[in-house]
């Protein structure tokens, strides 16, 4: 799905970076530009990162 309409950005592109280290908005907006037109889609992608980042943490061992 299309996240960033002025940039032409999706969901799974959004994923793939986050998934090579882009881990704040700040990152995905200098790597994609995401967020630096109009910014109607920084709430869609504040989501997917939150919900990536979770999913990443959730899959790390756990270390006592």
């Amino acid at each position: 799905m299309y996240v960033c309409i002025c940039r032409g950005i999706t969901d799974k592109q959004l994923i793939k970076s986050i998934d090579d280290g882009a881990n704040t908005m700040k990152k995905l907006s200098g790597e994609l530009g995401i967020g630096s037109q109009c910014g109607k889609c920084c709430q869609c992608a504040k989501k997917i990162l939150n919900q990536t980042l979770i999913k990443q943490a959730q899959q790390q061992p756990l270390v006592a």
